[in-house]
Order: C-alpha cells, then sequence, then structure tokens
C-alpha cells in the first residue's frame, strides 16, 4: 500500500483543494471533547494492541515465541 501525504491549509476551503473531499465531523462533540476522554481511548487502543499482539505470539512458532520472551524479558 502505498501512501498518499496532501497538505491541507485549514485557512482555504478543502471543496476548492483538488482531491480532497469536505469531511463531515460533529464539531460539538470534538469541541467538548476533553483530554481525559483522549487519555482513556489511547489507553484503551494500546492495551487492545496487546491484545492483539499477545494472540499473535500465542499463534506464533514455537521457536519464535522462545526467542521473543528472551530478548523481551525484563
Amino acid at each position: 500500500m502505498t501512501t498518499v501525504r496532501i497538505h491541507i491549509d485549514p485557512a482555504t476551503d478543502p471543496a476548492q483543494s483538488v482531491g480532497v473531499s469536505r469531511g463531515r465531523i460533529d464539531t460539538a462533540r470534538v469541541d467538548a471533547t476533553t483530554e481525559a476522554q483522549i487519555a482513556q481511548h489511547i489507553a484503551e487502543d494500546e492495551a487492545e494492541a496487546m491484545q492483539d499482539a499477545a494472540h499473535s505470539a500465542r499463534r506464533a512458532d514455537p521457536k519464535e515465541r522462545k526467542r521473543y520472551a528472551q530478548n523481551h524479558s525484563t
């Protein structure tokens, strides 16, 4: 998958930018989101990533699991 980078200038109308569609967001909800809520979402995302990694490790080759455990033990 290729990465396409674009620069969006908030001072200009996105509808005038070529290839940039106008997004739809609930600005009231975005503005009402607190730092605590954002931190909670980050923690939930990280916990889910750890669960996914653990799930993948259980399915991995036993030699790979042993090597991973040796390299990541504390």
